[in-house]
């Protein structure tokens, strides 16, 4: 996957150049409310003024493709070229995740033990949605009080746990429903996070090549 700050319109809110309007509305609303300024999801991946840039792109890239006379030009200048980014620096990289950050106040009524033993399970380092869906039924946490402390849909979080693939958004969304779902289960993220964004790359991958078999 490209950097986010390489991606074009199209790549940025994954939609293909044949898109029409009603697939680029559909795809601009879940970028926003993905990357909302109250959303843990985009405080569990970028600083604030990164999440700033990047709704700055996610509206840029929406008023020119919603545009006819915009996206005809824009389609022009791609001429099988990645766009280059707009002016004003986006300095981060989604595949490069940021070191965590202290943990907030609103998490302190979900709050349990770090990584525990329990969760070892036989020594898998493989975080599976089965997997998530028991460390979180483990601690007694039901998926509203998940939605409730990140501001994330409840379907999107039952999408993680059964791994519908195809109904959860671009990868760069999921990795941080993925990141603050882990964070709300005292689950370790520099495991969780790669583990699962792993199966949800191939999951995807695997569809695109016409194999709907289950992920690795």
């Amino acid at each position: 996957m490209k950097p986010l700050a390489e991606q074009n319109h199209y790549e940025l809110l994954e939609i293909s150049r044949e898109a029409d309007a009603a697939e680029i509305e559909r795809a601009y609303r879940l970028a926003q409310g993905a990357y909302a300024s109250d959303s843990l999801a985009t405080y569990s991946v970028f600083a604030e003024e990164d999440a700033v840039s990047l709704r700055e792109r996610i509206e840029l890239a929406y008023d020119v493709l919603s545009d006819p006379e915009r996206r005809r030009a824009y389609d022009g200048s791609l001429a099988g070229e990645p766009a280059p980014p707009p002016s004003g620096g986006l300095a981060f990289e989604l595949e490069r995740e940021r070191p965590a950050r202290s943990p907030q106040k609103p998490l302190a009524p979900l709050a349990v033990a770090a990584f525990d033993d329990l969760e070892a399970e036989a020594g898998s380092s493989v975080y599976d949605g089965a997997r998530l869906r028991r460390a979180r039924m483990r601690r007694g946490i039901e998926l509203e009080q998940i939605a409730q402390v990140t501001k994330i849909n409840p379907t999107y979080l039952r999408f993680l746990e059964e791994e519908r693939f195809d109904d959860l958004p671009a990868a760069v969304y999921v990795r941080g429903f993925v990141g603050a779902y882990a964070r709300c289960c005292g689950l370790d993220l520099a495991a969780v996070v790669p583990s699962y964004m792993e199966r949800f790359e191939t999951g995807r991958i695997a569809r695109k090549r016409g194999r709907p078999g289950q992920p690795l």
